[in-house]
């Protein structure tokens, strides 16, 4: 799991440490709930090939990869920057497809499932989100191909959309913590469970897109 040290990916970690599961974390942080903490810049190529290094040295059949991690900035059209273009398509699209070129061989030999977590972002436009949404429409892209290409193989390929959900993400990516009325955003344990339960499914079933919308109740 990208990211598992903090939000969805902790979340998911979690549920699978539960579980008796062995967790890989590749982060730039530790994971409480990982079994291998994989430090890594998902920015810096040379670092995920590292990871990657590390990854093929595992004995154990890799069951799942989920590519979780992600930025944001949200940024109007006149102020978008093109360091912030290449953290943000470094961090959200480039990590998962050199971490999956990487892994390829090990991916079909283990017949590994691969969930890339794109957003509802990724399914329309936003006001000051042109450099995240871009980003998570290149991820839904990028998975739809890699469906085509596994598409004679036992790997299920997911795309999942999930709206927003309460974490510590838009903080850290803008500095301000639009999350606070917890009440208008979704549970990440419930999106976390949701994954999984997704990912629990038969073999033979592949949910190749999921889009979880945020529903507001009054």
């Amino acid at each position: 799991i990208t990211g598992a040290s903090d939000g969805l990916g902790l979340q998911l970690a979690k549920l699978y440490k539960q579980e008796g599961k062995k967790v890989v974390n590749i982060s730039r942080r530790e994971s409480e709930f990982a079994d291998v903490n994989i430090k890594c810049d998902l920015t810096d190529a040379k670092q995920i090939a590292t990871a990657v290094s590390v990854l093929l040295e595992i004995d154990e059949r890799i069951d799942v990869l989920v590519n979780s991690a992600a930025i944001i900035r949200q940024k109007t059209l006149g102020e978008t920057t093109l360091e912030d273009i290449n953290a943000v398509f470094d961090t959200n699209v480039r990590s998962q497809m050199l971490l999956i070129a990487g892994m390829y061989d090990r991916i079909v030999n283990d017949e590994t499932d691969i969930v890339n977590v794109s957003s509802t972002t990724g399914t329309k436009g936003r006001k000051m989100e042109s450099i995240y949404g871009t980003s998570k429409w290149a991820v839904r892209g990028y998975t739809m191909n890699l469906q085509a290409e596994f598409a004679e193989l036992p790997n299920r390929i997911i795309s999942f959309c999930p709206g927003g959900y309460k974490t510590r993400f838009f903080e850290k990516g803008t500095g301000i913590d639009n999350t606070e009325d917890g009440s208008q955003w979704m549970k990440v344990e419930d999106i976390a469970r949701f994954m999984k339960q997704i990912l629990d499914l038969p073999k033979n079933m592949e949910v190749s897109e999921v889009i979880v919308n945020r529903k507001a109740i009054k």
